[in-house]
C-alpha cells in the first residue's frame, strides 16, 4: 500500500486520537509499519501538484482538502483503484479520471 507524503502527519495526528482511533500506540504502529517497508511512502511530484490544484478547484464547492487531493491524484498516478481512509465523503465524489466515467475509487476498509 501506498501513502502520500503529505498525509503522513494528519493520519498520524487521526490514529492519535484516544477517543476515537487508537491512541498513540496505534500512530505508532503506524509509524513502525513504514519503517519496516510494510506501506510506501510516496514523495508528491509538481505533476501530482498540478494535478491536486485542477481538483481543488474543480471541487471548491465540496471543501476538497488537500490531503485528500493528493491521494486521489496518486491513484490516478498509480492506476490505483482503492484507497483506504476515514474520510469517505469526498471519494464517494470525486471522478478519477483514470476510472470510466460513473465510477469511483473503492474505500477501504469497506462495510
Amino acid at each position: 500500500m501506498v501513502v502520500p507524503s503529505l498525509a503522513v502527519t494528519e493520519i498520524c495526528h487521526l490514529l492519535s486520537d484516544p477517543v476515537r482511533r487508537g491512541g498513540p500506540t496505534l500512530a505508532a504502529e503506524f509509524c513502525a509499519a513504514i519503517a519496516d517497508d510494510e506501506l510506501r511512502v510516496i514523495e508528491v511530484t509538481p505533476h501530482d501538484y498540478r494535478r491536486m490544484s485542477e481538483l481543488l478547484s474543480a471541487y471548491a464547492s465540496l471543501r476538497l482538502q488537500a490531503v485528500d487531493a493528493c491521494v486521489i491524484a496518486l491513484a490516478e498516478r498509480f492506476d490505483l483503484r482503492e484507497v483506504a481512509t476515514l474520510d469517505q465523503r469526498d471519494y464517494l465524489i470525486v471522478a478519477p479520471r483514470h476510472l470510466p466515467k460513473g465510477q469511483r475509487l473503492t474505500i477501504l476498509p469497506g462495510d
